[in-house]
């Protein structure tokens, strides 16, 4: 009788611990529990005549994307720079949190966004938006069914999209943008933002209404938007070195592949990525994959380990930043945009680089029409943004806005 007696009173003082502890926690204010009063001023939230504060809900999965958590990794690369562009110039950096998706842009994916289009009657876009399909079109190669087939065909599915600008890329992200804030609008969540668009604007596009200088690139009255990675953001997914925090080791074991190692082939002796393996070699022999086409199935190879498909491999991607052979940038989340250090008018067509200019965009990655050197991650090239090519495809990110 005694020992329980002895024992209620243990157990009820180890729930009242417990109880005043959790309740000291709980009073602490966080993004999902911002208290119904202001910390610094005592007055409450939410009325007629005082700030309106949502709590931060759990950010829901974003569509065909994988949530890569931010860090720090050395970008660039280390091996020989056969372009002269700039891509060995090695740089320890850090990105913040973002979402990416996890294959490129498929042909299904971009069809819908020239469907809505057409639904909607915004022909002028619809062929604005219209790939290139004649970017396959060599004067001494038979691809000549690819250029009426190959956005539309069944098969061809899940083939990334080519033959699509940097303009155009920057297109469909705005459009994505807007079908995605029309998505959350129709979950109608209880206490939620509601974001508007400027529909039917001048131009006949439908673009977000932006709030703030730089903000006009990231936030929409709180919303994600969708855009083309940076250069950084796309080597740090591609690498994707987690879990290890000692910056010895990234020094000292730079992944200049998406894998481990440094052999194109995996563990069973099969390639990796869809490269050009060597002189008239783009896909090996028979039954070794897919040779409908010069691409491949985004799902075809096996994804590094955040779970991103074709990192390099199959198409090159477009990025958001502005080219320039030296990179000269900040080391947290750093992107080179227009008009700023090294003005084109440095360069003159005397220059090795004549092309330069803030027309001109990077792209990074390996196509199915290069060799093995552009399989390193650190490797970049420039086109003008007005350009396509049957070689370079694009995907989308998200950043993160907290969690």
């Amino acid at each position: 009788m005694v020992f329980g007696i002895f024992r209620f009173r243990y157990l009820f003082f180890i729930w009242f611990v417990f109880t005043c502890f959790a309740g000291r926690r709980r009073n602490h204010p966080t993004s999902q529990s911002p208290g119904k009063v202001s910390q610094t001023t005592g007055r409450p939230f939410n009325q007629p005549d005082t700030l309106s504060v949502v709590p931060c809900k759990a950010t829901p999965p974003i569509p065909g994307m994988v949530y890569i958590e931010g860090g720090y990794m050395i970008m660039g690369n280390l091996g020989e720079d056969k372009l002269g562009t700039g891509g060995c110039s090695a740089q320890p950096v850090t990105v913040n949190s973002f979402w990416m998706d996890e294959a490129p842009i498929t042909n299904l994916a971009y069809r819908e966004y020239l469907y809505d289009l057409k639904q909607r009657g915004l022909m002028e876009q619809y062929q604005a938006a219209m790939p290139n399909q004649q970017v396959f079109i060599e004067n001494f190669s038979y691809n000549d069914p690819l250029v009426d087939n190959y956005l539309y065909a069944p098969g061809f599915m899940y083939y990334p999209v080519v033959g699509v600008s940097w303009e155009q890329a920057m297109k469909y992200c705005a459009w994505r943008t807007q079908k995605l804030h029309e998505a959350i609008k129709n979950k109608k969540r209880k206490g939620s933002p509601v974001t508007e668009t400027a529909e039917g604007s001048s131009n006949g596009e439908d673009e977000p209404k932006r709030v703030g200088a730089h903000a006009s690139e990231e936030v929409v009255d709180g919303l994600p938007i969708v855009r083309l990675a940076t250069e950084a953001e796309f080597e740090y997914a591609a690498r994707a070195v987690v879990g290890v925090a000692d910056i010895n080791y990234l020094q000292s074991h730079q992944r200049n592949y998406p894998w481990d190692g440094s052999s194109p082939r995996g563990k069973d002796g099969r390639f990796l990525a869809n490269f050009k393996r060597g002189k008239g070699n783009y896909k090996g022999m028979a039954g070794e994959s897919d040779h409908s086409a010069p691409t491949s199935n985004v799902y075809a190879y096996p994804p590094n380990l955040l779970g991103l498909y074709d990192m390099v491999g199959n198409v090159c991607c477009w990025v958001y930043d502005t080219y320039r052979p030296v990179q000269d940038t900040s080391d947290l989340n750093p992107v080179r945009r227009d008009g700023l250090l090294d003005s084109a008018a440095h360069y003159s067509a005397a220059h090795k680089a004549s092309l330069v200019n803030d027309d001109a965009k990077v792209y990074k990655g390996c196509s199915w029409a290069d060799c093995a050197y552009f399989l390193q991650i650190g490797t970049r090239r420039y086109l003008n943004k007005d350009a396509a090519a049957a070689t370079i495809g694009f995907r989308c990110v998200v950043s993160s806005l907290g969690r």
